[in-house]
Formats: structure tokens, sequence, C-alpha cells
């Protein structure tokens, strides 16, 4: 024997037992172990032992065991030498371990199978970190097809779509069947393709790295949307370009939304300007007016005397369209100023109707009106121009009263769903049905100023100030027997 060379074999045997990040196995020709590392222990928790002379396929699941799996690969490896595998192994205390595995054949002179070396690493905390990464990955892929929001395109380096979420086909209306192998441009229309829009917007992502881009964009069906666009270049790990992503957001509303407020800051312009020209139309028209007025008094106090009575009824004719000129004016004046400038307060409406009934207490004695007010809410809103909402209405209830009948005006509301709805009703001479919609018109009046005063200008004036509460204004009637006036406040634009 050689001495050094059993030394060798000695320190060997104990560098195989010592390792303990690998468990290093000696097995006889049927897979019975014969020897057992620290390493081994330490991975599959049994003492050498308790596992000595035991077959290896105790490790094994028991899944595996009935598919044959340990003396599969010992077949495998008397037939090729060695064998490699990697797959779920079980502990001593049921735990289980990713374990991978090299069975090496041992052969004697006669190169017969004696036996097997078995040497496995735990690799659980390798395979956790994979399947973790897959299940992230997953994840994110499904989450990007599964966004609709958004149209997010995987483009190859020419610019082809490579693949297509739930997102494009909902904004751009493409199955990605349709679509996947084309190039991004078929969503441009002709004047940018004329200007090679998508091809520059590739060399600037390029160039920087991305590119982002607002414009109308075409869908299938050939309608244009809005679109907000960022294309981005990406890149492998030597920096060269393998693609682009490209990621669209569908942005019409709001692009619809900015035109309509420009249009309603252009209109508040132009309503100003208007609102300037009436007062100061008014104000340069009721001047002559009142000089109109004025010289009419002086006339009659200085030459009435010297008039028949015709000259008198043209004088007194002449008195009334100047008042009534004046009054129009001063009505068309407060309709254009409707709602300017006012504050949303909480309004108590019970107040309100006490208040104008209290104001209107002259005309509600000398006719013998009766107002009933059912109980009101409390609102939020603008109170003056409310307060002229129920005034008109309230007025017009007494004013066009049927002869010799005693007014009697009910006022009431009631909630439904999101709005207060009011209602003002009379008994008064009705409305004819084919003047409903007309009665609500500025300066349409069914009567003459003879039978009922008025401008003609109140129901406009309730119709506006309705709207300006985010409601509406209607009247059902019935000719001779009375109307009820029906006007609704929305809870949602207006609450505390």
């Amino acid at each position: 024997m050689n001495p050094e060379s059993d030394i060798k074999n000695i320190r060997f045997q104990k560098m195989v037992a010592e390792i303990e990040d690998y468990a290093i196995l000696l097995l006889d020709q049927d897979g019975y172990i014969e020897n057992w590392n620290k390493g081994a222990e330490k991975i599959k928790g049994y003492k050498a032992r308790e596992i000595i002379g035991k077959n290896f396929s105790n490790f094994y699941t028991p899944e595996d065991q009935a598919k044959g799996l340990p003396a599969k690969l010992l077949a495998e490896a008397r037939a090729k030498g060695s064998v490699r595998h990697e797959g779920w192994r079980v502990k001593k205390n049921g735990e289980r371990f990713w374990g991978n595995v090299v069975i090496t054949a041992i052969h004697g002179d006669d190169n017969t199978v004696i036996g097997f070396t078995k040497v496995t690493r735990d690799m659980t905390e390798k395979k956790l970190a994979e399947e973790n990464l897959r299940r992230s990955e997953d994840r994110y892929h499904k989450m990007v097809a599964e966004i609709q929001d958004y149209a997010i395109l995987l483009m190859d380096v020419n610019g082809k779509v490579e693949n297509w979420n739930k997102g494009a086909e909902r904004i751009k209306g493409y199955k990605a069947s349709e679509v996947t192998g084309k190039h991004f441009s078929i969503f441009y229309t002709p004047e940018d393709l004329a200007n090679q829009k998508p091809q520059r917007l590739l060399e600037r992502a390029i160039k920087n790295g991305r590119a982002q881009d607002e414009g109308w964009r075409l869908r299938k069906d050939g309608t244009a949307f809005w679109a907000n666009v960022t294309i981005t270049a990406l890149h492998n790990d030597e920096g060269e370009i393998t693609g682009f992503s490209k990621v669209t957001r569908d942005l019409t509303e709001i692009k619809k939304a900015e035109a309509t407020l420009l249009n309603m800051q252009r209109i508040e312009a132009r309503n100003d300007e208007l609102e300037q020209l009436t007062y100061i139309t008014s104000h340069d028209l009721q001047e002559p007016l009142r000089n109109i007025s004025s010289f009419i008094d002086v006339f009659r106090e200085e030459y009435g005397q010297k008039l028949d009575d015709t000259g008198q009824e043209m004088l007194q004719f002449i008195k009334t369209a100047t008042t009534r000129m004046s009054e129009l004016i001063n009505g068309l004046l407060d309709y254009g100023r409707l709602g300017r400038n006012a504050e949303a307060t909480e309004i108590n409406t019970q107040e309100v109707v006490d208040e104008i009934c209290a104001d209107l207490s002259t005309l509600i004695r000398e006719t013998g009106a009766e107002i009933k007010i059912q109980p009101l809410p409390i609102i939020f809103g603008y109170r003056t121009e409310f307060r002229l909402l129920l005034q008109n209405l309230i007025s017009n209830a007494i004013k066009f009263r049927k002869p010799n009948v005693q007014p009697l005006v009910e006022v009431s509301a009631e909630l439904i769903q999101d709005k207060w709805r009011f209602a003002v009703k009379d008994n008064g001479i009705g409305i004819e049905p084919q003047y409903l919609d007309r009665i609500f018109l500025i300066f349409q009046r069914l009567h003459s100023s003879r039978q009922y005063e008025g401008s003609g200008i109140g129901l406009a004036h309730c119709k506006r100030i309705a709207a300006l509460h985010h409601g509406d204004l209607w009247v059902t009637s019935e000719p001779g027997t009375g109307s009820t006036f029906y006007f609704t406040i929305n809870t949602n634009n207006f609450s505390l």
C-alpha cells in the first residue's frame, strides 16, 4: 500500500464529509444509502444513523414515487454514466425543498456498476425567487394586457406592431389579429402621413429615448380621436435598440371640454360686451324717454286746457307708451344681469315666501287673494334671483285671476330624486294649450296691457333663473280652471 495515497484518500473522505452546502451520498447499486456527509444532514434533516441503509427514494415526494422517478433516475445514470434532475424533495420533517441533483454511476474494475454517488444542492431560494419573478412578470403582462384606459403597443425596430392590449383594442377598434405585423402609421391621418409624422416620432425616440405628441388619430372605423402619445425606445444590455413601446391615451372628451371651455370663455367675454352695450344703450334710450315724459307733463300743464278730449287722450297715449318703453328697457337690462356676480348661499324658502307675501300685501288685500303655503325646504342657491322667480309666479297667479272670483294660490315643494320640485298653483284664467311654450319667450304677451299689466319679461326671467339653478320651469294649465307652474332646483349642484 502507498501511505501517501492512503493519506490523500482519508483527506478526501474528510473533505467530502465536512462539506455542508451539498448533500453527498454514496448509494449501492440498488439505491440504498451507504454513506452520508454533513451537508446531507443539514439539507435533508436526518442524522447518518437514521438514514444509512435506507433507500434514497425516501427523499422523493409521493407523486414522484408513484411515477417511479427514483428507479428511473438510477436506470438512466447506469445507462449514461450520470443524470441530472431538478424537482421537489422531502426533508425528514416533511418540509419540501427544491433539489438540484446529479447521480453518477460508480464502476468496478470490470466496468460494471457497483454503486452511485448522489450530489444534491438545495436551490429552494433560487427556485422561489424565479417563481416570484415569473409570477410578477405574468401579473405585469396580464396587467398590461387588461388595461383598458390606455392603448399599450410593443413595436419592432421598424415600427411594426408586435403586441396589443385590450385598451388598444377598445380605443383604436382593431382586434390584435387584425393589427399585429402592420406599421403603426395606420393610425395617423392623411395629413400626418404626408408630413411623415410617424417616422419623425420614431427618430425622435431614438435620439432622445422617447417622444411625446398630441394630435388626431384614426380608429378602424375612420372616426378621429384626440390622442396623447408616448413612444419609448427599448434597448438591450449592449445599448442597442430592439424596438419601441407606444402608450396612447384617448383625450377626446378632455379636448372637447377644453373647446367647450374656450367657447364659454368667448361667450362670457361676448356677454360682458353685450351687457356693457345693453347698459349704455338703455342709459342712452332712457334719457330721451325721460325728456319726452317731462315735456308731456309740461305741455299738459301749460296747454292742457286748450286741448279737447281727443287731444287729451292722444297725449295720454304718448305718456303711456313712453312709460311702457322705459319699463321694457329696464326689464331687458335686468334680464341681462341675472346671475351676474351672484353668490350661492343657504336659502330658507319658507322665509322667502313670507317676505314676498308681505311685499304683495296691498295686492293680496285688494284682490282678497288667499295664499296657502305648504312646508318648504332650505336649499342652496342664489337668494335674490330665487326670490324674483317666486315673486313673479305668485304675483302672476294673483294678477291673472278670473273676474269676481277670489284668487287662491298654493305654494308647495317636494324632493324628487336629486331635485326639489316647487309648484305654484292658482285658480285663475288658465292658458290655452297652443301658448304654453310661447309664454316663456321674452316680450311675449297673451293679453293686452289694458287687460293685464306687465312687460312680457317676467316669465322669461323665471325660466332663466331656473336654468341658473340647474333646473327647469314649465306649466300645466286648463283654460278657465287655473295653472300650475313647476320649477326644479338641482340638489347635486347646490348642496351644503
